[in-house]
């Protein structure tokens, strides 16, 4: 499995297309302790986990001791992963995060201040730009070993600045990749009740699976794993850290009982992302999850939940595509 851990609980920007952007759950002051997380990425690691990536719904760098966690992950042998904006005029420890992590994507809707802030509201594009040259200097001159994507979100209105943002990241001496974005931040931006539209879908509740045929399943149940600053596990990635959603502490449950909860979660039964073909390792996943809660010994445990993606979805002008839009099967 992927596990996405918000050490923090917090985003500065406000960007209309994401659900903490538009608040539709607050920032907060809450941080996870170091030891927690330390235990965290312990478990993680019993548990099958290739990866950790600290960001989920927050910005990872206003954690002025980012490196620190990052180190955690390295110390254990599990590669680290951040998402970022870079849209801060000063990042403490700038460096040492960067020379311990292993990939870093930096996510960008604008070359220019008046179109980037359209969706990156409150974010100011020549801090990016110049985070950016810092991390290109590491790159060619300070050991860094992160593998950085500079990623373009696509919506309409932003298309004529894909050049300019490809040129900016092969300047910088990084990959770049564009990603057709959800919604649009002025004509289709999240809702700020979202969690009542949340609960309202679970009061609606249907026994049946209209969104998932026999034989199918939803990825982001089985390939990751989402954890907030208190350590608490909760549906996946695609909503936001609604209490209705919380599956349960993460160091207190076991593999099995996260997966089964997380698989029976009615809010499943009125989503529509989209979902692939299940796997022979998955389907024997689901019969031990279940054999636990019955009190059953798991003899010959599946080592892992998943493995890293092999592919990605794009479109014929290499765009990738919104896995909540469209799945290709393997």
């Amino acid at each position: 499995m992927l596990l996405y851990v918000d050490i923090i609980d917090a985003c500065h920007l406000k960007c209309p297309t994401c659900v903490r952007g538009v608040r539709a759950f607050p920032n907060t002051a809450r941080k996870m302790p170091l030891d927690v997380f330390e235990r965290i990425v312990v478990k993680a690691k019993i548990d099958g986990a290739y990866k950790v990536d600290i960001f989920s719904w927050i910005e990872p760098f206003l954690c002025r001791n980012l490196h620190e966690y990052i180190s955690i992950i390295t110390k254990h042998g599990l590669p680290c992963g951040v998402s970022s904006t870079l849209s801060l005029k000063n990042i403490k420890d700038f460096d040492a995060a960067i020379l311990g992590m292993d990939t870093l994507t930096i996510s960008i809707s604008g070359f220019t201040q008046d179109v980037y802030a359209i969706n990156h509201k409150g974010g100011n594009i020549d801090w990016v730009k110049s985070n950016l040259v810092q991390l290109g200097v590491l790159k060619k001159y300070g050991g860094a070993r992160v593998d950085a994507t500079l990623r373009m979100l696509m919506f309409d209105y932003n298309r004529a600045e894909e050049p300019k943002l490809r040129q900016l990241a092969e300047q910088i001496g990084i990959r770049f990749e564009v990603m057709l974005a959800e919604g649009d931040p002025v004509t289709m931006p999240q809702p700020r009740d979202a969690e009542t539209q949340v609960i309202s879908r679970l009061q609606n509740f249907h026994a049946s699976r209209p969104h998932e045929p026999a034989g199918k399943v939803c990825p982001l149940v089985f390939e990751h794993v989402t954890v907030n600053a208190d350590g608490d596990v909760y549906q996946c990635t695609a909503y936001g850290n609604y209490e209705v959603l919380k599956i349960g502490p993460f160091l207190e449950l076991s593999r099995e009982e996260v997966l089964l909860r997380r698989y029976t979660q009615p809010i499943c039964n009125s989503c529509s992302w989209s979902r692939r073909p299940v796997t022979p390792i998955e389907k024997v996943q689901l019969q031990q999850a279940m054999s636990a809660r019955m009190g059953e010994e798991i003899v010959n445990r599946v080592p892992s939940l998943s493995s890293p993606l092999e592919y990605v979805p794009y479109t014929q002008e290499g765009h990738i595509i919104s896995k909540s839009k469209a799945w290709l099967d393997r």
